[in-house]
């Protein structure tokens, strides 16, 4: 038997396969399959599709939510922000000046009497007092990274009201 060309875009590899069905056409009752047929077709379990398609949407889910996470995280600010970021980042530069003023006009005079313990505990205070406000500026940026805009502004807020060098401010 002989198609032409034409014929054999209408035609799929394997139609004369026995396994399938033929099919319904209008007005007829769909015939049984032959037992023969039957018993040749490779039964797969009923199950295996829907697990598989579960399984496929389960990751499709996770990696829809690990990307709108990654672009979450990769957002950019703001130029308002950024803004807001580099004179909050000011302010606490002028902190650290001003506690650094502060350390290094402060003469204190221990006695002989007096121990080491009290000497090594009054420097690392000058010490913490230079380096809060830039600790606190760094770590607020580093454990807020993942808060919303107002969350990182808050905390920052409060550590400008917190640190500031009152020694300084009143001329001490």
């Amino acid at each position: 038997m002989t198609t032409s060309r034409d014929d054999d875009a209408l035609h799929w590899a394997g139609d004369d396969d026995p396994t399938l069905t033929p099919p319904i056409q209008a007005g007829t009752a769909p015939a049984a399959p032959s037992p023969a047929a039957t018993s040749a077709a490779p039964t797969a379990p009923a199950e295996a599709p829907t697990v598989l398609e579960q399984a496929e949407l389960a990751e499709d889910a996770e990696v829809e939510a690990e990307l709108a996470a990654a672009e979450k995280a990769s957002a950019q600010l703001s130029s308002a922000a950024l803004i807001t970021l580099g004179i909050l980042g000011g302010v606490y530069l002028l902190y650290t000046i001003g506690w650094a003023i502060v350390v290094a006009r402060t003469t204190v005079t221990f006695f002989p009497l007096d121990s080491l313990f009290l000497e090594v505990c009054f420097r690392i205070g000058q010490f913490l007092s230079i380096a809060a406000a830039p600790l606190w500026f760094v770590s607020t940026l580093l454990l807020t990274q993942r808060r919303t805009w107002r969350s990182r502004l808050g905390w920052l807020l409060l550590g400008v009201f917190v640190l500031v060098p009152w020694p300084f401010i009143q001329g001490a």
